[in-house]
């Protein structure tokens, strides 16, 4: 009977620590779903406001676009002369051999 009785409480000290355990991994995993969740929300705000970002970006680079192509449009010839623009007398062209890396002066059209 002796033996059965330190049987029973060996087997009731081991379930108490099981049982400890079990409710330390308990815990701990809710203090985790916790954490991960709180991370998933800030992440998903965060890229809430990048995505509002990039829009006014996008917009931004719209317009400067826009800019750019209607100052295109507005530059001809006769505005390039204008402005001061006149047309070179000589050309001079200037070559590299990309074997060497040596450069070489042409003058003229």
């Amino acid at each position: 009977m002796k033996a059965h009785t330190l049987t029973i409480a060996r087997c009731h000290l081991y379930l108490t620590r099981v049982g400890a355990v079990l409710a330390a991994v308990c815990a701990l995993s809710v203090f985790l779903y916790g954490t991960f969740l709180l991370l998933t929300v800030e992440h998903a705000a965060a890229q809430t406001a990048a995505q509002s970002q990039i829009d006014a970006l996008a917009g931004h680079v719209g317009d400067l676009e826009a800019q750019y192509l209607a100052a295109a449009r507005a530059l001809t010839p006769d505005t390039a002369a204008a402005l001061g623009y006149v047309s070179p007398v000589a050309v001079t062209s200037v070559y590299t051999d990309a074997d060497s890396g040596a450069l070489s002066l042409r003058t003229g059209n």
